[in-house]
Formats: structure tokens, sequence, C-alpha cells
């Protein structure tokens, strides 16, 4: 007869296992704003709930692909030099050094992309975790 081990471990749930790293998040993010700059015309498709009356005159809340550009990231200041402020999903802004919410990047928009590339070696390389937990947190806290 085989000896049981057993386990503390719980089964994770379908929403745990659902949930994306923050590390994933921000990767996701800094490609998208990396393909918007060499394609201005790029689009995200994303889930939007809209209202639709049903037969009865009702109004419910339907969920629908619909396809979006993605918020800008960058911005050119007084000086013409462009900006870059990071963003934790669509609200939260991620600063890279406390204090600091933006990255001065250079006179064209080529120099956005080396930084946000910089960027996303520092997350994948691990060197950003605890920014992105402090982040991730804010944005839980307002979620509750």
């Amino acid at each position: 007869m085989k000896e049981l081990k057993f386990s503390t471990q719980n089964r994770p749930t379908v929403q745990q296992k659902r949930r994306r790293k923050g590390a994933d998040v921000m990767v996701e993010g800094i490609e998208n704003q990396i393909a918007l700059i060499n394609d201005p015309t790029f689009k995200i498709e994303r889930y939007r709930y809209v209202n639709h009356e049903d037969e009865h005159g009702n109004v419910i809340k339907k969920k629908k692909l619909v396809a979006a550009k993605p918020r800008e990231w960058f911005w050119k200041n007084d000086s013409d030099i462009w900006q870059v402020e990071m963003r934790y999903g669509s609200s939260f802004v991620f600063e890279v050094e406390p204090g600091k919410p933006s990255i001065e990047c250079g006179s064209n928009k080529q120099d956005i992309v080396e930084v946000l590339e910089t960027i996303k070696k520092m997350i994948i390389a691990g060197k950003l975790d605890k920014q992105i937990a402090d982040c991730k947190d804010r944005a839980r806290r307002r979620v509750k």
C-alpha cells in the first residue's frame, strides 16, 4: 500500500488563475505604446459594456468587443522634448523612481521607443518588482 503525502495547498480559484501578474500588465502596456508609436492607427480589442434594450423595453448591459486606440503615455513638453509617463493598467501612474512620475526621452519618437524597451527589459529582469507590487496594491485598494 502506498504512503499518503498530505499537503497544505488549496486548489486555486478560477479568479486567481485568471488574474495576470503585474509585470505582464506592464509589459503589455509598453508593447501597446510601442505599437502605437510605430503605427498611429493601432487599436486594441477590449470589452465594453453597452446599454441594450430587450424585447420588453428593459435596459440591460451587454458585453461587446470593440477596437479602441490605447491612451498615449507620451507627450511633448515646452522644450520640445518627449516625456513618457508609465501607467499600470489604464489609470495608475507607475513611478520607476519614487517621486518622479515621468521620464525624459528625447527629441523624436524613436527615443520614446528606446526608453520603453529599456524599461521593459528592467521589468523582465525583475528589477522593478517592488514598484510594480506597490502600484498593483494601490490599484487593488481602489477596487475594493
